[in-house]
């Protein structure tokens, strides 16, 4: 990385991903995508269906290999998951048989952090996405919200550098999701992670990022971008988010 390039913490550098299908341009998913995230930044991929945001979310993570190209973190190749990198699905994906803290709990413990260590931890991450009260309840006992702040708590508990959150709002009623939308900028402005995020929503993208890239469908790549140039906290309802909504869902379309 050149000296102007120091803050940048993820560089996606001509991407495509091709699956195994009987016809080539069906299994396209990605192609020469481009783009980078700078840290501490909240990045938004929008698109219509099928465009490969997940994909791409899920590259980046690791979880799956680009068939040409590479992910760079800090300058270096990606070969796989990572513990800088923690992930949150539409979906949080708990263990049922624990409970919020052994959730949050459960990473440090696998890697042998120390009891007082883990409870510590838990208790800290349990205040931050405020569920005291609530930290020896089982999922089922959780709503939805209740349960992705505990998903988020999940993912932060390893400290990751990155958090990649593929549509975790995207089961919750409108008003739970508005709030989780308000936690989640809290959380960000308190720990200072770089978040790269995939939504449908077009509100909920210029509500969160400070840029949005939209994606082409079939196969996806940057079609577009945009820079979020709106104060925080934002009003969904002023003429200048309003122009935002406008001009991104043009290009979606």
């Amino acid at each position: 990385m050149s000296t102007q390039d120091f803050d940048i913490k993820v560089v996606v550098k001509k991407v495509t991903k091709q699956f195994a299908s009987e016809d080539p341009d069906v299994g396209l998913a990605l192609e020469d995508v481009n783009f980078s995230v700078h840290t501490n930044e909240f990045v938004t991929i929008v698109g219509r269906s099928g465009c490969g945001k997940s994909t791409m979310l899920n590259i980046v993570a690791g979880l799956l290999t680009p068939t040409e190209g590479e992910v760079l973190i800090n300058g270096r190749p990606i070969d796989g998951p990572g513990l800088d990198r923690g992930m949150v699905f539409q979906h949080s994906g708990l263990f049922p048989w624990l409970t919020a803290i052994e959730n949050i709990e459960f990473g440090p413990r696998n890697i042998g952090t120390s009891k007082a260590e883990r409870h510590a931890l838990g208790q800290g991450l349990i205040e931050l996405v405020r569920l005291k009260g609530f930290e020896n309840k089982y999922p089922r006992e959780l709503s939805g919200g209740m349960q992705q702040r505990v998903a988020i708590a999940r993912a932060m508990a390893m400290d990751p550098e990155i958090l990649l959150m593929d549509e975790p709002f995207g089961a919750l009623d409108q008003l739970t999701r508005e709030d989780m939308q308000r936690e989640l900028l809290r959380i960000w402005e308190t720990r200072k992670k770089t978040v790269l995020f995939v939504t449908h929503g077009i509100i909920e993208a210029i509500y969160l990022s400070d840029r949005i890239l939209v994606f082409n469908p079939k196969p996806g790549f940057v079609r577009k971008e945009f820079v979020v140039d709106l104060l925080r906290p934002r009003q969904k309802s002023s003429p200048d988010f309003m122009q935002y909504y406008e001009e991104i869902y043009d290009a979606i379309h």
